[in-house]
C-alpha cells in the first residue's frame, strides 16, 4: 500500500524536484517560496543566455556551416527535447497520472490548482530551455562548440533537481528536509485514460517537428533569423 492508501500497481512515483515541493507545500511556506526562488534562479540565467544569443550572437549563414556540423545538428535534434527533463516530466504526467483528493490528507496545501501549475512551471522550464537550445544549435558553426554550448546548458537546468537533493539532505533547513522528503515518498494514481496515455509520444514528436522544421527553415533562410 502506498502512503495514500492506494494498491502499489495503481500508483506511481512523482519527480524528485523542486516543482513538486512546490506542489505539497503551503502558500508562503518555506518550500512555496524555495521553489519559486530557484524557478527565478534557473529563468534568469537562461534568460542571460538567450541575451547573449540575440544581441552578441550570429546566426550565419548556412553556407559557411560544414556539412558535418549541419548533420550533428540534425542528429541533435531528438536528443535535444530528449534531455530536456521538464518537459517529458510534464508530458508524462498529464499522460499517465491524475491528482488525487487523498494527497491533502497529507498535504492541504496540494490543491488540483497547485498541481496544474506546478506542471505549468516546470513546462514553461522545459520550453524554454529547448528554445535556448536549439537557437544555440543553429549558430554554432563548429562541432566541438555545439557540444560544449549543449552540456553547458544541461548543467544549469539540473539546478533544479540539485536544489531538492540539497534540501532533502538537510543543507538547508528541516522544514525543507521534510518537504523534499515527502516528495521523493508520494506517489500519484495512474491514469487509466488509453486516448491520454499517448499524449507523451505525441508530444514528444510534436516538439521534435517543431525544431525540424525550424532547422530546415534555417538552411535557406538562416540570414534572417
Amino acid at each position: 500500500m502506498d502512503i495514500l492508501g492506494l494498491d502499489d500497481d495503481d500508483m506511481e512515483e512523482i519527480e524528485d524536484d523542486v516543482y513538486n515541493m512546490f506542489f505539497l507545500s503551503e502558500i508562503g511556506s518555506q518550500s512555496f517560496w524555495f521553489a519559486i526562488s530557484v524557478f527565478v534562479l534557473k529563468l534568469g540565467l537562461v534568460a542571460m543566455v538567450a541575451v547573449d544569443i540575440f544581441t552578441n550572437g550570429e546566426f550565419p549563414n548556412p553556407d559557411d556551416v560544414p556539412h558535418l556540423v549541419k548533420a550533428t545538428q540534425l542528429f541533435l535534434l531528438p536528443v535535444n527535447v530528449s534531455v530536456q527533463e521538464e518537459l517529458i516530466t510534464t508530458f508524462f504526467v498529464y499522460a499517465n497520472l491524475k491528482w488525487s483528493e487523498q494527497v491533502l490528507e497529507l498535504h492541504p496545501g496540494a490543491t488540483k490548482q497547485r498541481y496544474h501549475t506546478a506542471n505549468f512551471l516546470r513546462f514553461v522550464d522545459g520550453f524554454i530551455f529547448l528554445f535556448v537550445n536549439t537557437m544555440l544549435l543553429l549558430q554554432s558553426t563548429e562541432n566541438l562548440v555545439l557540444l560544449m554550448n549543449f552540456t553547458a546548458l544541461e548543467f544549469l537546468s539540473a539546478l533544479d533537481n540539485v536544489a531538492l537533493h540539497l534540501a532533502r539532505d538537510g543543507y538547508l533547513s528541516e522544514n525543507l528536509e521534510a518537504v523534499a522528503g515527502d516528495v521523493i515518498l508520494l506517489k500519484m494514481p495512474k491514469n487509466h485514460n488509453h486516448g491520454l496515455q499517448i499524449l507523451d509520444s505525441v508530444m514528444f514528436i510534436v516538439m521534435f517537428l517543431v525544431q525540424l522544421v525550424i532547422w530546415i527553415l534555417f538552411q535557406f533562410n538562416g540570414n534572417s533569423f
